[in-house]
């Protein structure tokens, strides 16, 4: 299997080109529709299954030899620096392969429902293969560089895929926004990897001459930061310069201020790039790299802080939107800083354990959201729904199921892989950490509440459109997805700790011993998950008479300023605005417009009028049209050229 892992990528990639070069020039508009959205479903679930079988034959292979790796061809070969385009498929890789293509196969068939006769479906099925393929490359690749090109297309991928409605000035503002604030995260990526080949002479992941084993020998050993008096781990230093990209790609503090702006793309696009595979490409990146991170205590300490505020910003944001997408975002911006959270300390297959259970419930919300917005005829607000439970049941039914995964409520899947990284802080004495992260879990179940009483319960709030439920295409993947956020939870249960002995060979973990600590904290936790999602339904239940469109919240009489706080997500936005767009596009728009452009661009183009013009002057006063002027011409010409022969002679 391991001669045709090139396979797995691609396919997603002939799909790709064969919706650019050959769809798209079918004249007829519903067979080209057709034949986009089955090419490019084909090829993501093709791709799945091969990733299963490779994954089964995987599993068979001894505990210690579990991985393979091919070499398709060197990619750069000059002096000391070589590349491979190589893939690897171990513990590690194999499991976010499976979710990448298996949930990215379910958004593919559901988003031939949604994206019915919308007239760039070829393009969109296009870019969403094209955005496939750059993940597989991403947790495939056995070196940094490739990573990072995976990194990189991801990144470009959704830049075209939120900017898809490109015509709507919130969706083309969305994905500048996103392009630019991820270009800092990836100055950061650049610098640690040119840190990480100055010092240890390679980019692999692969093999004892890997930099994460040269890592281990270095430990130890300082480097200096120019110009400062102050002495790092060179580890730290490095630690610190990947988690620049992490903040960046999986929406950290201060970086998360893109993710909120790219709901204006489709909603299949949120669920599948902003909830269940490009923004989890950070914490893969921290799984991946652990050996650097776990040789430099200070950088750990930075991740933990980092995810925790990151956490408990966006439970705060999210209990304060009115936009039904905008929710399930800050609650993404959170449970990535639970993420982020748990691989600061050192849990890092519990990190993914929560990536992989959050990757299936958040793309269930996310795709149940797009069937109530397209049930409810484009209408994201929630307080101009209500009562759409009678008119969606279906939707209704696993948008509960959703709800109740992500709120940490046994025994649904985001349970199990919360209360691991609640235990976890307890577990390492972190009481401090343990505290915002519970408090932020009971958030996530106040919100979720919330949502589901604002729109499922009562009465619909505006009569102006009638829902309706929606097609087969789109509510079958949301059943399917529904089951994974029931049973996915098993994938690491209490002393069985399947997951964890999968990923032991990369990540080196040994499950924790279940004992009564951990038995009372997961009740406890559930309580306080069932008693917050109980209060924020029924409170929000019983003042619907207050909801109505563009007023505030019912809440906002008890929080007031601290309320809009949590509704502008801690003004960070607001912020980078006030102190670095405004001011940065003023200075450079008066620059360009009061002197680059007509001192510099006017002044070349003028320069050359005036100089023509010049020239042109001179010119007439010989070519003015007499005769006399012209013998004077000629007469000065023989003159000069027997003067030139007397001389000459």
């Amino acid at each position: 299997m391991a001669n045709v892992l090139w396979l797995i990528p691609l396919l997603p990639l002939l799909g790709f080109l064969l919706n650019v070069l050959v769809v798209w020039r079918d004249s007829d508009a519903a067979r080209r529709e057709r034949n986009a959205g089955y090419i490019a479903c084909g090829a993501v679930g093709l791709a799945f299954v091969l990733a299963f079988i490779a994954f089964i034959e995987l599993a068979m292979l001894p505990h210690e030899e579990q991985h393979m790796h091919v070499v398709l061809w060197e990619w750069i070969n000059t002096g000391s620096f070589s590349v491979p385009i190589g893939l690897l498929f171990d513990p590690l890789s194999s499991v976010m392969v499976l979710l990448v293509t298996g949930v990215g196969t379910l958004i593919h068939v559901y988003s031939i429902g949604y994206m019915h006769n919308d007239e760039r479906v070829v393009r969109y099925f296009a870019y969403l293969n094209l955005f496939i393929v750059m993940m597989l490359m991403l947790v495939m690749a056995d070196n940094l560089l490739l990573l990072f090109l995976g990194w990189e297309g991801v990144g470009l991928c959704s830049f075209l895929l939120i900017g898809h409605w490109f015509e709507r000035k919130t969706a083309s503002d969305a994905a500048v926004k996103a392009f630019v604030v991820n270009r800092i995260g990836d100055a950061g990526m650049l610098l640690a990897m040119m840190t990480i080949f100055a010092h240890f002479g390679t980019l692999s992941f692969v093999g004892e001459e890997s930099f994460l084993e040269r890592a281990r020998e270095i430990a130890g050993q300082y480097v200096t930061i120019p110009g400062q008096p102050t002495w790092i781990l060179l580890t730290t230093g490095i630690s610190l310069l990947l988690l620049v990209g992490v903040t960046g790609k999986s929406a950290q503090l201060p970086l998360f201020v893109w993710l909120p702006d790219a709901m204006a793309g489709p909603t299949p696009v949120s669920a599948l790039i902003h909830a269940a595979t490009m923004v989890t490409a950070g914490v893969y990146l921290m799984a991946r790299t652990h050996s650097i991170f776990t040789l430099s205590p200070t950088a750990q300490s930075v991740v933990t802080f980092v995810g925790v505020a990151t956490a408990l910003i966006g439970g705060t944001a999210a209990i304060a939107q009115w936009d039904i997408k905008r929710v399930l975002a800050y609650s993404t911006v959170s449970q990535l800083g639970y993420m982020v959270a748990a691989a600061g300390m050192g849990a890092y297959a519990v990190a993914i354990f929560h990536l992989l259970t959050h990757g299936i419930f958040k793309a269930l919300l996310f795709l149940a959201s797009g069937s109530v917005i397209h049930g409810a005829h484009d209408v994201q607000d929630m307080r101009r729904m209500g009562g759409l439970r009678k008119a969606m049941p279906t939707t209704f039914r696993v948008y509960a199921i959703g709800a109740i995964a992500l709120a940490g409520i046994f025994p649904l899947a985001g349970f199990w892989s919360k209360d691991e990284i609640l235990a976890t802080a307890w577990g390492k004495g972190q009481i401090g950490i343990f505290a915002i992260l519970f408090i932020t879990s009971m958030l996530t179940a106040f919100y979720m509440g919330r949502q589901i009483a604002l729109v499922f319960f009562g009465e619909q709030r505006d009569s102006s459109y009638h829902a309706h439920e929606s097609g087969p295409m789109m509510t079958w993947p949301l059943w399917i997805l529904a089951v994974g956020a029931v049973i996915g939870g098993a994938m690491n249960l209490p002393v069985l700790h399947t997951l964890t002995h999968w990923l032991e060979p990369v990540l080196e973990e040994e499950g924790k011993a279940f004992d009564l600590t951990t038995l009372i904290l997961a009740l406890v936790a559930t309580g306080a998950a069932v008693g917050s999602a109980y209060g924020g339904l029924r409170y929000y239940m019983h003042n619907a008479h207050r909801i109505k469109p563009n007023r505030q919240d019912p809440l906002y009489r008890y929080f007031g300023d601290i309320w809009n706080m949590f509704e502008e997500a801690w003004y960070v936005d607001q912020t980078y605005e006030r102190y670095t767009v405004v001011p940065w596009y003023r200075s450079l728009a008066g620059f360009l417009g009061e002197i680059f452009d007509p001192q510099g661009i006017d002044g070349m183009v003028h320069g050359v009028a005036r100089l023509v013009q010049g020239a042109a002057a001179g010119v007439r006063l010989v070519q003015n049209g007499y005769v006399r002027t012209y013998a004077l011409v000629f007469l000065t010409g023989v003159i000069a050229i027997i003067g030139y022969l007397v001389i000459a002679w």
